[in-house]
């Protein structure tokens, strides 16, 4: 299932785990192209994407103030562009933070399905918008999903065993 629009896109397809592939594409060339993929785990999640900031052109932050935006951004939580270069003076906290940033984006937007994905995701210069158009496309037709039973945990040393449904995309 592929959604397009104005030159970007994004696509869902049946696949066993949860897979992110993600690619960005800016005109600057402190950003440029990345791409980035991933088999999604707790522990790529924790270590590969969970710091990732959001980003920014100074160029862009009059504007947004003015229009009630991006009230709380400031060079702790933002990477600001400008100048042709990052202007946090601490730099980037990974390579290819962009990418990842616009990753860990659509993981939180894809989890708006309301319950675990199994599916390979794809997008090429993506954001929220788009990552919504997909859910939206993914929910609009039954035959493009279908519930599974997610398998039971091990025992473990918790009393508490979580068994949850997934969603599949359907072949």
């Amino acid at each position: 299932m592929r959604v397009e629009e104005n030159g970007c896109w994004g696509e869902l397809e049946p696949h066993a785990g949860f897979r992110m592939d993600v690619e960005i594409d800016f005109a600057t060339p402190v950003i440029g192209r990345q791409r980035l993929q991933y088999e999604m785990s707790p522990g790529v999640f924790r270590h590969e994407l969970s710091r990732a900031r959001t980003f920014g052109f100074m160029s862009d932050v009059e504007k947004l103030w003015k229009a009630g935006l991006a009230l709380g951004a400031d060079l702790t939580n933002t990477v600001a562009i400008g100048e042709g270069k990052v202007m946090n003076r601490e730099g980037l906290r990974y390579p290819q933070e962009f990418v990842r940033h616009k990753m860990l984006d659509a993981v939180g937007d894809l989890a708006l399905a309301g319950m675990p994905l199994l599916g390979a995701y794809r997008s090429y210069k993506g954001g929220h918008k788009l990552n919504s158009m997909v859910l939206q496309a993914l929910f609009a037709d039954a035959s493009n999903w279908e519930y599974a039973q997610a398998p039971r945990a091990r025992a473990s040393r918790s009393p508490v065993q979580i068994v949850s449904e997934t969603v599949v995309a359907a072949e």
